[in-house]
């Protein structure tokens, strides 16, 4: 009986303590971000980030065009969950999602990136999560829908 219980605790608490769909994203999405700067300052290339309609994508500045990563494992295409909102501005104003690969968050090989904002939301929830740049730094918080 004992046993029992303890393990139903240990089930209870792993499923009271599952990030939400909108946390993970931004989480993931920082992350990534963060490679991607990483990657243009080692590799002395620019690269870029696109939030499309349905992926985000990142694509790097050679031979004159911005080209896909295809090969890449770590900085492939990601698909956007479906329940998800996405709210993108640079240097404060909105960006509205295309179908071209041109990115709108750049990274130098200096280090520096675009000045970006960018919120994300599940839909019918009141936790916004927030990436934003600041002092070429990626940062992610938390915010209520009721602050903006």
């Amino acid at each position: 009986m004992v046993i029992v219980g303890i393990l139903f605790s240990f089930a209870a608490l792993s499923l009271n303590t599952r990030p939400s769909p909108a946390k993970l994203a931004a989480y993931q999405i920082q992350q990534l971000l963060k490679l991607a700067s990483d990657d243009a300052v080692l590799r002395g290339q620019i690269m870029g980030w696109h939030l499309g309609a349905k992926a985000h994508t990142f694509v790097r500045y050679k031979e004159q065009k911005w080209q896909l990563l295809k090969k890449d494992n770590l900085l492939r295409s990601n698909s956007i969950h479906s329940k998800l909102e996405y709210q993108l501005s640079i240097d404060n104003l909105p960006v509205t999602i295309n179908k071209s690969l041109n990115p709108q968050v750049i990274f130098m090989p200096d280090g520096s990136f675009s000045n970006f904002y960018l919120s994300i939301q599940l839909q019918d929830s009141e936790e916004v999560y927030t990436l934003y740049s600041e002092a070429n730094k990626i940062l992610l918080k938390l915010k209520n829908a009721d602050d903006y």
